[in-house]
């Protein structure tokens, strides 16, 4: 889905006079009764963890005790289960903006006196971008749904079990009659329709399997002393296989593959700490991060550099010109981030972490600004 840009047209920042933009930051007793200008937002970044997730049913064959008896298999799926595995992951972030971060902008009087404009630009989201009018280079990245993949070869489950439930029983009755002194034998039957039991049921399915493999056995060995021609034989004895298989899964049982993709959003808050994504079990799947029974699917975060100095120094400058102050920008800290599922399956990357680094302001003279969309940093700046 494509991401639009709201496109603010506001009076344009000029040395000429020193006309110059004052910026406040947004809190709970900011009082802007009277003010005109601009609400914009810094971005916080939210790590994206995509999760691949392979899920095998397997499915036991309604004769599976059966499957010893009468075709001497012992490895036959006996009793329904499921596992699941991890076949992929990825890491990316997401920027949105932060509500501790909301500043407004307004401008002095002799910027109104100048008769131009300039295009400020925000996204969609109300984050700053850019003081040109430039539109960004490419959208926010969209939001993820669970998507389901599934195993379409089996949908018609054991397409051979119980073709036929009833049988026909017949019963000889014998009853004597005396009359007079003489007995009599009177002989009736009895026919009914009785169900059949699952050994039954098991015993024409084998017998079944053999007859097919008997007709294989013909039809590749000319018992018919008919001359198919090749692609007709190798046609009929692929449709004998195929039958045999279906037969053989009420014995052996079926499995089942399905694939699932896992989507969350997770907010750092510390430049170094684990952060908790899911649970994962390869009985149960996907769990939430607090569940038991599973293994922890953490991302552990290691900051690539200390800003402590430069924050120190930023907070004395932002106390020193507190009336003085042009449009706040950000500088993130690059940030290692690690997540490992298997000892196979392993995501290192390092990405900007825009929460983590220091807030601080440009001069209100700044005539050019670009920000960098998904971190809130300078990208390129002019003062003339």
């Amino acid at each position: 889905m494509r991401q639009t840009l709201l496109v603010i047209l506001v009076s344009i920042i000029t040395l000429s006079g020193f006309a110059q933009i004052s910026v406040r930051k947004v809190a709970g007793n900011t009082d802007l009764s009277g003010k005109q200008g601009l609400f914009y937002a810094l971005p916080s970044t939210y790590i994206k963890v995509e999760l691949k997730l392979q899920k095998i049913e397997y499915l036991a064959g309604p004769y599976a005790e059966y499957a010893a008896k009468y075709l001497d298999m012992d490895d036959v799926i006996t009793s329904d289960y499921d596992e699941y595995a991890i076949l992929d992951a990825m890491i990316s972030t997401v920027s949105v903006p932060d509500a501790d971060q909301v500043f407004f902008a307004t401008m002095d009087d002799k910027v109104a006196k100048e008769g131009n404009a300039v295009l400020f630009s925000l996204t969609q989201s109300g984050l700053a971008y850019d003081l040109r009018g430039n539109l960004p280079e490419k959208p926010f990245a969209n939001m993820a749904s669970l998507n389901i993949q599934s195993d379409a070869g089996n949908r018609d489950l054991f397409k051979y079990f119980a073709e036929t439930n009833l049988y026909q029983q017949y019963d000889t009755i014998i009853r004597k009659v005396v009359v007079d002194t003489v007995t009599v034998e009177k002989i009736y039957l009895d026919q009914k329709w009785v169900e059949k039991t699952d050994e039954q049921k098991a015993v024409e399915a084998a017998n079944k399997i053999s007859q097919i493999r008997q007709a294989r056995y013909n039809l590749i060995s000319g018992y018919q002393e008919i001359a198919y021609e090749a692609s007709t034989v190798a046609y009929m004895d692929q449709q004998l296989q195929k039958l045999e298989k279906e037969y053989m899964t009420l014995f052996t049982g079926i499995s089942l593959n399905k694939t699932f993709s896992y989507t969350f959003f997770v907010k750092p808050t510390e430049p170094n700490e684990t952060v908790p994504v899911c649970v994962f079990s390869e009985r149960s799947g996907i769990k939430a991060a607090d569940a038991s029974g599973g293994e922890k699917v953490q991302l552990v975060l290691e900051s690539t550099g200390d800003f402590s100095a430069v924050q120190s120094v930023v907070n004395k400058r932002n106390s020193a010109n507190a009336d003085n102050q042009g449009f706040y920008y950000r500088i993130p800290v690059m940030t290692h981030i690690k997540m490992a599922l298997s000892k196979d399956l392993k995501v290192d990357v390092v990405f900007p972490i825009s929460q983590f680094g220091v807030v601080t302001y440009l001069p209100p003279s700044a005539t050019s600004v670009q920000f960098y969309e998904s971190t809130g940093g300078v990208k390129s700046l002019l003062i003339k």
